[in-house]
Parts: C-alpha cells; sequence; structure tokens
C-alpha cells in the first residue's frame, strides 16, 4: 500500500465507529486453504496483487513459514472497504500453535472456519469449531477448494451437490453436539437459540462456496440475484430455496420434491452446472474462445491472459470475487459495537462477578466516547526491535500518551466471602500493588508492517508500545478496577523439553537467558524452567514448535548453543492389587514413622483412585487451582464438592483397593474432610484427613476453627511425595494419601529443626505408603491422523508398528479414495516420525500429530518371569523386551539416579591358552 493508501486508511481507522469494525479471524485444518483465503482478502485492498495472491502467502512472514508452507504465528491486518474497518487475523492450523489460534480467537467476533470441501470435517476443525462456539463467536463456513470437486474427483453436478449437502449437515451434527454438550453443562438455557442462530445454512448467508487459490468465492445471493430477473421469480424466493430439494418447474415456479420426481434441483441447475462448465473449458479441456464467449454472457469483458488456465482464474476472480463473498458475509454478523451485547458472552469474559463486575456497563456499550477506557491484551510481538503488544480495545479510545493500569485476571477474595473473612484474607495475603504504563505509540496493524496512529477507538483491533512490559492482560484508565478480562481459551501444555545451554563464557549464560526471557514473553506456549543446578530448560509444545523456538533463538543473536535431545515427562501411578484380600490391604498397607523416638506419629495408607475421579478432576483443574490459591468462591467450592461427591461413592469402591468395602457413608465423610490437593505439577491427588482427634477445616472452606500448629508441614510433604514418584521422580497422578492417626509432641514446637524434619517425614512415609502398591508408568500420547493412498499404505503400518503406535481406526475417504488412519503414538516415540514416514513411503503419505490423553502403560516396570510357564516362554531373565523398564530407565540415566541394570553378564575369569607348567 502506497503513502496515499496509508493515509487514507489511518483517516478511516482514526474515523470509523465501533458499530461499522468487524474483527474476524481465519481458522481451518492444516492445508484447508486459511492463507490462500487471507491473501485475496488482503489483495482486495490493492496492497498485493491479485495474481500473486495465493501464491506470496502475504500473511506469512517468517522465513520458515514460507520455507515449510504452513502458517506458525497470528498475524492481523486491517483492511477498509468503505464504510466497514475489517481487522482480519490468519491464525496457525498446525497443533502446535494452538496458543497462537487462542490469541486470534479472543480478539474476534467472526470465525471464518475453512473447511476443504473434498476432505470434509478433520480432527483440528471439531476443535477449532469447539473453540468458536465457546468463545460465542458468529462463525461463517468456507468451503473450500470447489475445483477439486470437478477436476480431481471428477463428480457430475449431482454427485457435488448430494457430497456438499451431507458435509454440511455433517458439520452441522459437530456443532449441535458441541452446542448441546458443553452448553447444557453450563446451564445456559438459551442453547437451542444458540444452534439456531450458529446453523449453517446457505439461504442464511452463512455459508460461502469458494476455491482460494482460483480466487473465487460466490454465496447463494450471488446466482439468486443473477437468476431472478431471468426466470421472472423474486430474488428472496429464489434465495430461500436455491438450496433446497426444489426445482423451476416454469417461469416463475418453484416447486418442492426435485429428487423423488427426479428433477434437477434448483443447485444443481442455477449454480453447478454453469460452474462445471466455466471448470470444463478453463482446466478440463482447456478452450480459451469459448472460455471467453462465456465470460462476455456474464458481463466479464476484455480477459487478458492467453492461456486457458490463466484465462480461467482471471474471469472468476473477475465474475465470483472471494474478497466480496466474505466481505458481505462479515457485514451481515456482528459488528464490534453489539460483540458483548450478548450477557452470558459478556459474562463468560467477567469471571464470577458477572453482571456485577464494574466493567459490565463499560463493555456493554463498547462506546468510543467513554471515559473509561479498557485494553485486552493478547499477545506480545516483536517487531523492528520493539516489542508490542496486540491489542482490543474494549472501551474508549487509547491514544499516545495515555497512562493505564494493569488488572488481575481473578480477585483475591472472593465475592461471596463474608468481612472476617475479607479481613483475615487481607491480613495473611500480601496484596499485589498496581502496576500501571504509559502509552508510548498506537499503531494499525498491517501484517508484516506497522503504521503510526494517533489513537484507536473501542472494537478496534490494534498494536500498542507501552514504556515497560505489559505484564497483564488487561489494561484499564480506572485505578480502582480490580479484577480484568478472563477471555482465555484453555490450551494443552507444553510437553517437549529440551535442555539448552551456550557454548561461550560466562556472559554467554547472561544473554541466553535474556533471550530465553524474551521468548517467553513473544510466546504464551513456551515454558522456560531454569533447574537448581543453574541448566536451562525449554519447553515446547511438540517437535515444530521447538524448531520455531530455536530459530527465534537463532534471529535473536544466540547462534552458537546446544540443545539436548528432546525430553517427554511421565507420570506414576498405582493400581489395584487384586491378589491380595480386603483384609490383608487394611492391615499391610498402613505405614507408619516414628520422628524423634516417637515424639512425633504418623500413620496413614495410599490407595488407588479410579480414573473417572481423575478425569472428573482434570475437567475442573480450574477449580482446583483456584482452590489451591485461596481464590474460589463458596458456591463454585459447594457445587464441585457436591459432584465430586457423588463421583467418588459410586466409582472408588474398586476391588483390590482400600475403597473396596468403605460404606458410603464413610467416604462422603473423608470427601468433606479433604486436606489438600496435589500441587500445581500433581494436581490430581488427594490429601484425605481421617484423623478422628483433628477436625480441621476443609480445603475448600475458611472457617474459624484452628489449624494444629505444623498443618503446613503435612501438606508440604504431600506436595514433595507427589511431585517426585518413586520409580523416576516424575510427577504423580491418581493416588490419595488416607492420614489416619497424627500425634506431635508440642514441648518440641519451638525447635527449628522440626519443621524440616516433619516435611521430610511426611514425604518419605507417603512415597513408602506408595511403594506398597503395583506400581506403573503413564505416557503422553498423541494421536496420529495418517492419510495415504492403497500403494503406500502397507509401508505405513510397519512406520507405525515401530513408533509403537496402536492403530485405533482406518477407513477409506470416499471422496478422495485415501485411506485414513487413526493410531495412537507415545509422544516419546514420536521424533522425526513425520520425516520417516514421507522417507519410507516416497512422499505418499502424510501425518498429523496432536495431544490426545495420558495413558498407563500396562506392563510391571519391574516385572519378571516366575511361574514354570512364564520361565519356559520368556527365559529366566524375562528376555522379552520390557518396554515401562526400558522408559523408567532412560528417565533414570537422564536424571542421574540409579538403577538397577547388570552392566557385565556371565564375566568369566581370562587366562592365557598357554599351560604353565
Amino acid at each position: 500500500m502506497n503513502g496515499r493508501g496509508n493515509e487514507a486508511l489511518v483517516e478511516a481507522f482514526d474515523k470509523t465507529e465501533p458499530e461499522f469494525i468487524r474483527n474476524v479471524c481465519i481458522i481451518a485444518h492444516v492445508d484447508h486453504g486459511k492463507t490462500c483465503l487471507a491473501d485475496y482478502l488482503v489483495s482486495s485492498n490493492g496492497i498485493i496483487s491479485a495474481r500473486l495472491a495465493g501464491k506470496m502467502r502475504y500473511m506469512d512472514s517468517r522465513e520458515d513459514e514460507q520455507v515449510r508452507g504452513i502458517t506458525m504465528k497470528s498475524s492481523a491486518i486491517t483492511l477498509y472497504h468503505s464504510p466497514i474497518i475489517l481487522n482480519l487475523i490468519d491464525s496457525p492450523g498446525h497443533v502446535d500453535f494452538s496458543s497462537e489460534v487462542n490469541s486470534a480467537l479472543v480478539l474476534s467476533d467472526i470465525a471464518l472456519l475453512v473447511v476443504d470441501v473434498v476432505e470434509g470435517v478433520c480432527s483440528q476443525t471439531e476443535a477449532l469449531l469447539r473453540q468458536a462456539v465457546f468463545g460465542r463467536l458468529d462463525i461463517i463456513l468456507v468451503l473450500n477448494k470447489m475445483d477439486r470437486l470437478v477436476v480431481e474427483v471428477k463428480q457430475t453436478p449431482e454427485e457435488a451437490f448430494r457430497h456438499i449437502r451431507c458435509l454440511i449437515e455433517q458439520i452441522n451434527s459437530c456443532l449441535s453436539q458441541i452446542v448441546h454438550g458443553q452448553l447444557v453443562e453450563e446451564e445456559w438455557c438459551k442453547f437451542e437459540e444458540t444452534e439456531r442462530s450458529l446453523h449453517f445454512d446457505p439461504a442464511k448467508g452463512n455459508v460461502i462456496f469458494s476455491s482460494a487459490v482460483r480466487g473465487y468465492g460466490f454465496s447463494v445471493d450471488d446466482f439468486a440475484t443473477l437468476w431472478a430477473p431471468k426466470l421472472n421469480i423474486d430474488a428472496a424466493e429464489l434465495r430461500a430455496s436455491l438450496f433446497s430439494d426444489s426445482y423451476v418447474a416454469g417461469p416463475g415456479r418453484i416447486k418442492p420434491d426435485a429428487e423423488r420426481l427426479g428433477k434437477k434441483t434448483l443447485f444443481e441447475q442455477l449454480v453447478l452446472q454453469p460452474m462445471w462448465e466455466v471448470h470444463k473449458h478453463g482446466l478440463i479441456e482447456p478452450d480459451v474462445d469459448r472460455l471467453k464467449a462465456i465470460a462476455e454472457k456474464m458481463g466479464v469483458k476484455s480477459l487478458r491472459s492467453r492461456r486457458a488456465e490463466e484465462a480461467f482464474d482471471e474471469f472468476m476472480r473477475l465474475w465470483m470475487p472471494l474478497s466480496r463473498a466474505a466481505i458481505r458475509a462479515c457485514a451481515k454478523a456482528k459488528s464490534a459495537k453489539r460483540a458483548y451485547n450478548n450477557e452470558e458472552r459478556l459474562c463468560s469474559i467477567l469471571g464470577n462477578e458477572g453482571v456485577q463486575h464494574p466493567l459490565f456497563p463499560t463493555l456493554k456499550q463498547c462506546d468510543a466516547d467513554n471515559e473509561t477506557t479498557v485494553l485486552f491484551v493478547a499477545k506480545i510481538l516483536r517487531t523492528a526491535g520493539h516489542n508490542v503488544a496486540m491489542c482490543r480495545v474494549m472501551s474508549g479510545t487509547v491514544k499516545t500518551g495515555d497512562r493505564l493500569f494493569v488488572t488481575h485476571e481473578k480477585r483475591h477474595v472472593p465475592a461471596d466471602s463474608d468481612d472476617e473473612e475479607k479481613e483475615n484474607h487481607e491480613n495473611g495475603v500480601e496484596v499485589p500493588q498496581k502496576v500501571a504504563v504509559t502509552v508510548k505509540a498506537v499503531f494499525i496493524l498491517m501484517g508484516r508492517e506497522l503504521i503510526p496512529c494517533s489513537s484507536a477507538k473501542a472494537g478496534a483491533v490494534c498494536a500498542v508500545e507501552a514504556d515497560t512490559w505489559i505484564p497483564g492482560t488487561t489494561l484499564c484508565s480506572d485505578e480502582n478496577i480490580e479484577v480484568g478480562l478472563d477471555l482465555n481459551v484453555e490450551t494443552s501444555e507444553p510437553l517437549v523439553r529440551v535442555s539448552i545451554q551456550p557454548t561461550g563464557g560466562p556472559e554467554s549464560w547472561d544473554e541466553l537467558r535474556a533471550a530465553l526471557k524474551q521468548l517467553n514473553v513473544l510466546d504464551a506456549s513456551v515454558r522456560v524452567v531454569e533447574q537448581e543446578n543453574g541448566e536451562l530448560a525449554l519447553v515446547t509444545a511438540g517437535e515444530v514448535h521447538l524448531q520455531k523456538c530455536l530459530q527465534d533463538l537463532e534471529d535473536m543473536g544466540q547462534m552458537n548453543v546446544m540443545v539436548s535431545e528432546p525430553i517427554v515427562p511421565f507420570l506414576e501411578t498405582i493400581i489395584p492389587d487384586s491378589t491380595m484380600s480386603f483384609a490383608k490391604i487394611v492391615a499391610l498397607q498402613k505405614t507408619e514413622c516414628n520422628l524423634r523416638s516417637g515424639q512425633a506419629t504418623i500413620t496413614l495408607r495410599a490407595a488407588p483412585i479410579c480414573e473417572e475421579v481423575v478425569t472428573f478432576m482434570q475437567k475442573h483443574e480450574h477449580i482446583l487451582k483456584e482452590i489451591r490459591e485461596g481464590i474460589c468462591n463458596h458456591k463454585r467450592a459447594a457445587k464441585f464438592m457436591d459432584e465430586l461427591k457423588e463421583v467418588c461413592v459410586e466409582k472408588l469402591p474398586v476391588k483390590g483397593t482400600w475403597w473396596a468395602k468403605q460404606p458410603k457413608q464413610r467416604i462422603e465423610a473423608l470427601v468433606d474432610r479433604i486436606w489438600a490437593f496435589g500441587p500445581p505439577r500433581a494436581r490430581f491427588n488427594i490429601l484425605f484427613n481421617a484423623i478422628e482427634s483433628y477436625d480441621r477445616p476443609a480445603v475448600w472452606t475458611r472457617g474459624s476453627k484452628r489449624l494444629r500448629p505444623l498443618d503446613a508441614t503435612m501438606v508440604a510433604g504431600f506436595d514433595l511425595s507427589m511431585a517426585t514418584g518413586p520409580l523416576c521422580e516424575e510427577a504423580v497422578q491418581g493416588v490419595a494419601i488416607i492420614v489416619e492417626s497424627w500425634t506431635l509432641d508440642e514441648t518440641d514446637l519451638n525447635d527449628p529443626t522440626l519443621t524440616g524434619q516433619m516435611i521430610s517425614a511426611m514425604k518419605q512415609t507417603c512415597r513408602a505408603a506408595i511403594n506398597k502398591h503395583p506400581l506403573r508408568l503413564v505416557a503422553a500420547l498423541y494421536r496420529v491422523m495418517v492419510q495415504t493412498n492403497a500403494v503406500g499404505l502397507g509401508k505405513v503400518h510397519p512406520v507405525l508398528s515401530q513408533r509403537r503406535a496402536k492403530v485405533v481406526n482406518e477407513d477409506v475417504n470416499q471422496a478422495t479414495g485415501l485411506f485414513e488412519i487413526e493410531a495412537l503414538m507415545p509422544i516419546i516415540e514420536s521424533f522425526n516420525f513425520c520425516e520417516q514416514l514421507r522417507k519410507k513411503t516416497s512422499g505418499l503419505a502424510s501425518a498429523q500429530l496432536f495431544f490426545a490423553q495420558w495413558q498407563m502403560i500396562d506392563e510391571d516396570p519391574f516385572w519378571e518371569p516366575t511361574t514354570q510357564d512364564e520361565i519356559e516362554h520368556y527365559g529366566t531373565k524375562g528376555d522379552s523386551i520390557n518396554q515401562a523398564r526400558l522408559y523408567m530407565d532412560n528417565v533414570r540415566r537422564r536424571k542421574g539416579l540409579m538403577t538397577d541394570e547388570v552392566i557385565v553378564v556371565n564375566a568369566e575369569k581370562q587366562r592365557n591358552l598357554k599351560r604353565n607348567k
């Protein structure tokens, strides 16, 4: 865009009111056409040539994005189509960059969901649709790559119509499951109205048919407008019937039941047949003269291209421009002004306080003239040597020189706690001081560039440079606002870790630390950990994300660094012991500890928590976090407690565990007396208080009952034991510790060494109790989706089996004729999988990997053959590979722990062959 164009855009950006602003993100599975679509929308403003659109990948500004052909970061651009300002955000499709998708969604009110019309609904399609529904966005469905139905699949108009109709029904089915499943759980009584409003129907104008690589796109509006005068039918009537089972019965007449009567439907006759004819002469049987004749009939004259394919692209771009269809659909969707008029959506970002939140009326109005300026910070960008924040102005107008205050996501005092609790809380918790930032500059986002502007009004998406890095997610001009916005959509935790160190002297360590800190600021999915021994660890979402982060470090000047082999965490757990009777379990699994010759004693036992209870806690992890931090209000805690109690009573009694014969009342009483949940690294463990003489408040209440001295040491010891399990010091999951007695000589309370001894004693006692159960490793698994043809199928399975992947489904996509294989693979086995797959199949197979679940490895890491049959089958030493043992020993070696490996087997004394006399 030239200087004059920049001036016009800045002027429009400054004057456009919120009702004329549309914030739009593009979401899709990998290679379904997001970036091509973005290119054509960008070309509509003259920023790039229409000939280069789809090839230039304008929004992919990184070199590795261009080389790999995938988007790795969300980038935004502001487009002006008078009177509308369109803030367009392109997002990645690769699962490793889900946090980037998150930042795009939370800034937007409208989502363009791009689906390959041939491949249909893929794994990421459903996940992204779910995120868009949870964010209460308006969703426009873009059925992309329509040309593939003609050129590759060679469907007739009748077959194509059936295929498209089935695909839209399938997407609507996914939508219905998401709405009914999640929104009913949230007690959103308007779920039927929500489903009706989101339902995809071409007649509503929320479905676009396109080929982004060819530059054309249309909705039923385009063809209704084209054919209505010729058929002497009202345009509104034709629009409503065009995608239905109706047919033209004569001039001015439309009748139903086309399929039953053997008639061509309106969509086949009026839309697909003309489109197929154009594709035929442009791509299948090239005929430039015939193409030009059709173009003239459609009012498109003087095609310049001489080659049929180029002439086809030129004609389609001029006849049915993709940008026109997309912008028209976005213009009909919600504006920034109306984005938060929906009370449910507004309450979802205001947390527990909802309509009582002081910002509720301010955000609902979305008024540029409001005195209170509210900015939501989605992520930090690095450009031209400066850190700028990609923001959305929620209220007011942000200008250069403004002073804004950082607010916190959660209130540290529950909204429904009484005055006494508030006073206790204020006395016991340090209240964070307000952080103020000064706005140094405001910019319009233009993909690879930033255009300076004087201000940004409510509803706009912009970039802001501040005098200091912005540490919060919400900035507000009102210093008295305590609670910020909670717009985050949950993403999976990073799992792939490497150790990283510089090759230079001591000063290079400081440079690397600074670079890693910078990387952590710029990428929300990155975790940087400095170990106690000084080792720096970089934790990323996956292999591709790791490669991107290493490239980022290189761009920051960190050329000479050593990176270890990728490390993937495991979990440890215990399982029921079906070989023991209940009496033996009660007697033998009790563990006691005497401290200081009996002056302090602890008696406890460990018991496995069944998978259903663990799954329930995982589902409510955010509540466990709030309980741990002491910020969960009483109503949510009480509801969670009641639901947890029901699940525990129904699911915990399992044969081979201490729970097996516990009465219902006993389990309910224990749930009422939960002492603590696990630490952040191992949340899904529970410490129960079964001490009759100790009536302490439960973990989710703050009563007036006084805690025993050294109560915190018991929780600290429990936390340490759960953070480092007995197998290989990985985090523990699914373990309950039931403390049955705890005595303490209060004359020793003044001894400063007692605290440390109590923590150590509790930790060791918990570990001893866990060791009395069968131990198992739990591995993180990827869900692997492989596509290949019949030739490559036989080579895919050996690669999967070498990686210890378990195939769970194998089917043929009827549209493409490709085999689709779904498998579960341990993440530890996944490195270089895609490269090996491509090499073994000569490029015939491609794969997508995304985190699926944690799953227990059934093998006992300490198993050895004992019975005669086992010895005959496996040998006396158990010569078959014990994969759990292999994983455990690898982790122990990496951590410098002892292993039981036999280094020398059958050693014999060496001697000379010569006999000494």
